[in-house]
């Protein structure tokens, strides 16, 4: 097994979420207590179900890496999956860790 040591745990857990065909979905939401309105971050299995303690940093440390892209977007939100260029520098490294548990 070869080691990722670029990315953090969650990097790899998040990783194998994305390659069973879930999605980051960066959305705007409305705070339920305060009524404001913010961005948030969120890492979806391919099911629909949230995946709890994953979310922007996550998002922004696989998109710094390019191993996700965006796949959809509206004006209020926007949808990453992995990235499907095969000229990706980190194309063998999507492989490695996210074969590793």
């Amino acid at each position: 097994m070869t080691e990722c040591p670029a990315l953090s745990t969650l990097a790899r857990k998040a990783l194998d979420v994305l390659r069973r065909g879930g999605e980051f979905r960066y959305a705007l939401e409305t705070n339920s207590f305060t009524k404001r309105e913010q961005f948030k971050a969120r890492l979806r299995t391919a099911s629909g179900r949230t995946v709890r303690g994953i979310g922007i940093s996550t998002m922004y440390e696989l998109k710094g890496q390019g191993l996700i892209a965006p796949a959809n977007s509206t004006s209020v939100s926007t949808y990453y999956r992995l990235n499907p260029s095969p000229c990706s520098n980190h194309a063998g490294e999507i492989n490695n860790c996210a074969s590793q548990g």
